[in-house]
């Protein structure tokens, strides 16, 4: 088929752009890419095999208590007491993380507090205290706070709450009291 002498030239419309092959500098980038994975899986396989390195030695060492447990059988009445003082600290620690902090602070929190303003909390968890300062615009704020505290709102986590100390102080240009107050919590009584 020939062309025709007056017909008119072949239009170039390209509405899709043609694609830019990627330079040198995508492919160096992609080189690094690779490299680095490639560094992490080695990190990764080092990690892995001593994981299971450790785990070994867990296992042995495991193995080797049960062993010395059994051969020391019935004499072990001394190593037990030894064992449990010991582990006093421990207990002691643990009691102080197992204590009931958010039913404490869901207490704190329950309580209404629209006259009365924290500035400081410390609470004992080994004896069960709480000593919280604060600053109240009346006498009568403070003691309802108190009581607030104590009938205990959500948990009831507090007990015997009372105000320790009081005194009128300046802040901020007008006069508020300051107090401080102390109750009791936890699941037991304690003393």
């Amino acid at each position: 088929m020939g062309l025709r002498r007056n017909a008119p030239a072949a239009l170039a419309l390209d509405l899709a752009a043609g694609r830019r092959r990627p330079g040198w500098l995508g492919w160096l980038l992609l080189a690094l890419g690779a490299l680095a994975l490639a560094f992490e899986l080695l990190g990764f396989a080092a990690a892995r095999a001593d994981l299971a390195e450790r785990a070994a030695i867990v296992a042995r060492l495991r193995a080797e208590l049960r062993v010395n447990e059994a051969a020391r059988g019935a004499g072990g009445a001394t190593a037990e007491a030894e064992r449990a003082l010991e582990a006093a600290p421990a207990r002691k620690v643990a009691a102080q993380l197992q204590a009931d902090w958010p039913g404490l602070f869901g207490s704190i929190g329950a309580a209404p507090a629209g006259e009365v303003g924290l500035l400081a909390l410390n609470a004992d968890a080994a004896r069960g205290g709480l000593r919280l300062s604060g600053q109240a615009r009346s006498l009568e704020a403070a003691f309802a706070y108190v009581g607030a505290l104590e009938a205990g709102g959500a948990g009831g986590a507090l007990r015997e709450a009372r105000i320790d100390s009081h005194e009128w102080v300046e802040a901020g240009g007008m006069t508020v009291l300051a107090f401080t107050a102390s109750a009791l919590w936890g699941g037991e009584e304690r003393r």
